[in-house]
């Protein structure tokens, strides 16, 4: 089954690792390395709305850019596209506060290099909503992925 995602999302891995897409060409785009690696692998999604998928398979289905995705600086990419799953269990607002608020804690390095990281457990603490947190986030991190 497609999933049908509302965007941004966050999604974790199951390492806990985070990532954030303002739209679906951020989610399915990839390295060959990662998608090998199983970067997609039991991967969870939050969209924006508060609905919560869970990856089952991420199928190769072409390349981004020319010369078949290949960049010296960033390896071949890949587009792929998920199957997923909806789930039943849906996280409450105060649930995945605590969720995003451990992430960034255990992250704090990543996060606080801007040193703003109380900002940013300020800004979760004061949402009201999924998309609150989700897309301030995913603005944060896109505008700040440019300098590192």
């Amino acid at each position: 089954m497609e999933c049908e995602i509302t965007y941004p999302v966050v999604a974790f891995t199951k390492e806990n690792v985070i990532h954030f897409a303002r739209n679906e060409d951020d989610l399915t785009t990839c390295s060959v390395r990662g998608w090998r690696s199983g970067f997609y692998n039991q991967l969870i999604i939050v969209d924006c709305m508060g609905i919560t998928y869970t990856v089952y398979e991420a199928k190769r289905v072409g390349y981004v850019g020319f010369l078949w995705g290949f960049s010296l600086a960033y390896g071949q990419k890949i587009r792929i596209k998920l199957i997923c799953r909806r789930n039943t269990i849906v996280y409450s607002i105060t649930d995945f506060k605590i969720k995003m608020s451990k992430q960034l804690k255990k992250d704090m390095q990543f996060w606080n290099s801007g040193g703003n990281a109380d900002e940013l457990v300020s800004r979760i603490n004061s949402a009201k909503s999924f998309n609150d947190i989700i897309a301030y986030f995913t603005a944060y991190f896109y505008k700040n992925a440019k300098k590192w």
